[in-house]
């Protein structure tokens, strides 16, 4: 008869302590049985306390002595990397578009971007902790935390309050520059020319060259300009500025412009103007003109003036045909018989709205009224208040436009050397044609509404 056998019991550890495996060798030829306690104690002499799966013990007695899976450990999990998701491409220099015909304006170069103030350029995630791990000893295995996000502040750019955003601190022209975003206040550039394309900017620009034929400049803010202005179109909603001058040109500022020359350009401004000449320009000037240094000169052309203007000379010894128009009368009788028009329509419904008023208040006293009267009660006296609301704005108006026009009488060119045959000045309604050449004078309005030189 054979010996008997004792049922074994084998487990294997991994060099990490990570997993455990269990096989059980059954007795024979009645040798002892291997017992649970007897597996117990086995883990417990290897350090093995954490991860372990009772029902494996179990298998481990059934299966024929196959090893199974007996404890196994919580790895750690890292943390990951805070990041950036970008709302705008990341690209620096021209990006030319074509058209649907595959036609490219080179004129046109995508330079610029405008961003407003506290728009979001960028989303910022935040690195994560990351959880520690556990071997089946119960010994905690530490975590690589992630790392923060790789953030530059630029220029112009800010991190939000929370955090979670990069945002444009201020307004004007979103770039890429190397690595991270800047938002640019004013933009500067040198020649206006196909390396550089047109230029739609909200802030100020400073061009420090020329504006070359056929390229367009708008400004949200100012232009300053040092080289001179050919055949373009200057646009700004603040002052325009030129060292030099407008040559064949469209120029038009909300504020002042100041320039050296112009030369058969359409100049309008919204406040004042100074310049050392113009010849052949049509120019629309909303404030004082100032025409001195150099030649100060205009000749040519035809010059509407809200207010003053002071030059030296007015046209030229070969009678160049020179029109200059002080005052905005025409446009302002013209807005004034359209008030006195709508005046009129108001108070006719204001009349129409008291009667109905009245009316249905009357009934009111003596009956109640239906709810259809009672609604068209209630929109009648609104009416009537809005009504009433317009024709005071009206006579306001009315009123202030007809000081207007009276101050308008006061209006003058001061020539301080010379004005030429040729030239012919109208303020209001009113005209006069030099016809000869007359020394240092003053042209406005008398008392008697003629234009006299004087």
């Amino acid at each position: 008869m054979a010996d008997p056998i004792d049922g074994t019991i084998n487990l294997e550890v991994d060099e990490k302590f990570m997993n455990a495996r269990l096989s059980i060798q059954p007795a024979k030829n009645g040798g002892k049985e291997v017992t649970e306690q007897m597996v117990r104690d086995a883990m417990a002499m290897q350090g093995i306390r954490y991860g372990i799966d009772d029902d494996a013990v179990k298998e481990a007695f059934t299966n024929g002595g196959l090893s199974v899976l007996l404890a196994k450990g919580d790895p750690p999990v890292d943390g990951k990397n805070g990041y950036l998701t970008y709302h705008f491409e990341r690209k620096s220099g021209a990006q030319m578009k074509a058209d649907e015909f595959g036609n490219v304006d080179f004129h046109d170069l995508g330079l610029i971007q405008n961003i407003e103030k506290d728009t979001i350029i960028a989303d910022v995630f935040p690195e994560t902790p990351g959880s520690p791990g556990r071997d089946i000893r119960g010994l905690e295995l530490p975590q690589y935390p992630g790392k923060p996000a790789k953030l530059t502040v630029g220029n112009g750019v800010a991190l939000s309050a929370d955090g979670a955003h990069l945002v444009s601190a201020i307004q004007g022209n979103l770039r890429w520059n190397k690595d991270h975003f800047v938002v640019d206040k004013e933009l500067v550039v040198g020649d206006i020319d196909l390396s550089v394309g047109n230029i739609d900017f909200v802030g100020d620009i400073t061009i420090k060259g020329n504006v070359c034929e056929g390229f367009v400049v708008r400004s949200g803010g100012n232009i300053n300009i040092a080289g001179n202005v050919t055949s373009a179109t200057i646009e700004a909603d603040g002052n325009i500025n030129a060292k030099l001058g407008f040559v064949s040109s469209k120029v038009t500022a909300g504020g002042d412009i100041s320039v050296s020359f112009g030369e058969n350009s359409e100049i309008t401004a919204g406040g004042s103007i100074k310049a050392q000449s113009f010849v052949g320009c049509t120019v629309v000037c909303n404030g004082p003109m100032t025409i001195q240094g150099g030649k100060s000169v205009i000749v040519g052309g035809k010059y509407t003036c809200l207010s003053d203007i002071e030059v030296n000379y007015v046209g030229s010894d070969s009678y160049v045909r020179t029109l200059i128009v002080l005052g905005n009368v025409a446009v302002l009788a013209e807005e004034l018989q359209e008030l006195k028009k709508n005046l009129k329509g108001y108070e006719n419904q204001l009349t129409q709205l008291d009667m109905v008023v009245t009316t249905l208040q009357q009934q009111k006293k003596a009956a109640p009224l239906t709810p259809e009267r009672e609604d068209m009660l209630k929109r009648s006296i609104k009416a009537k208040f809005s009504h009433m609301g317009l024709i005071k704005e009206t006579n306001e108006r009315i009123a202030d436009i007809e000081h207007e026009i009276e101050n308008n009488n006061d209006l003058c060119i001061r020539v301080k050397r010379a004005a030429f045959p040729g030239v012919t000045v109208r303020i209001n309604n009113a005209q006069l044609v030099v016809t000869q050449k007359t020394g240092a004078c003053t042209i406005k309005m008398n008392e008697d509404k003629d234009v006299v030189i004087r």
